[in-house]
Parts: structure tokens; sequence; C-alpha cells
């Protein structure tokens, strides 16, 4: 989960995200100058472990980083122990349904990428038609 200096939505989005099944771990790219606090370190822990009521172990970490890049997030992962990787910023919130569906979608090819468009600002209608199909948005694009 990329993040910059925005502790509440941080702290919603892995509130959020903890509370959906199959979560293995979570990554936060850190890409500020001054080290996660531990008060911070202690409060995300607490939310997953009551947001997983305990049944299952949810790994924390920090990638920490040096310098400011939203390229982060492109970085390699050290210790990651899945196959399949879920990469979304802290200000974007998608309902765990959703999620565990894209998971299934990509189960069925698992060399594809497989993803949202949470950021689509707006469309030339006179090029192609743009439905937005909660969770998927999809773009038709008319032959010419």
């Amino acid at each position: 989960m990329n993040t910059w200096k925005r502790y509440d939505l941080l702290k919603q989005s892995i509130s959020h995200y903890a509370s959906c099944s199959g979560l293995e771990s979570i990554h936060i790219v850190w890409s500020e100058p001054n080290p996660p606090s531990d008060s911070l370190s202690t409060f995300l822990n607490h939310v997953i472990e009551s947001k997983t009521r305990g049944l299952k172990k949810v790994e924390l970490s920090f990638d920490i980083n040096k310098e400011d890049s939203l390229n982060n997030r492109f970085k390699e992962i050290p210790g990651l122990k899945t196959d399949a990787v879920f990469s979304i910023d802290d200000d974007v919130i998608f309902p765990c349904s959703s999620v565990e569906f894209a998971f299934k979608v990509w189960q069925s090819a698992p060399n594809a990428m497989v993803g949202f468009v949470p950021r689509a600002h707006w469309v030339d209608k006179t090029v192609c038609i743009f439905l937005n199909i909660l969770p998927l948005h999809i773009l038709f694009f008319p032959s010419l």
C-alpha cells in the first residue's frame, strides 16, 4: 500500500483491507523522510489483530525508501510469500468482495495482470462508451 503523510487514510485503509479474507500480509510503501513512529506501527498492528479476530496471522511490514518517488511501489517486495499482489494507494478502498473477485479472476490466468481503474476522470463519448459497473470499469471502443 502506497502512502505519504496521510495517517488517517492509512489507518482507514488498513482497517478495511484487514477485514478481507485471504489476506496474507500488508506491505506499506513508506517514502517519507522519517521512519514510521512506534505508535503508528503499534496502532496498525492492533487494528489488524482486531479485524482478523486473531483467527489468522497477517504480517505488517513497512518497506522503507530513502527517496520520495511514486515509483517506489514498483520495487521488489523482500520476503514476499505469495504469487498475487494487490497494489493500492491509501486513499482508494474497494469492497472486499471486489478484491476477492479480482483474485479469482487472476487465479484463472495467473500469468496475467488483473486490476481496477480507480481514477478514471473523463471519457470522450464520441470515441468510446464508458460503463461504470461496480466493481469493474469497462471501456468499449466501437469499430471505426
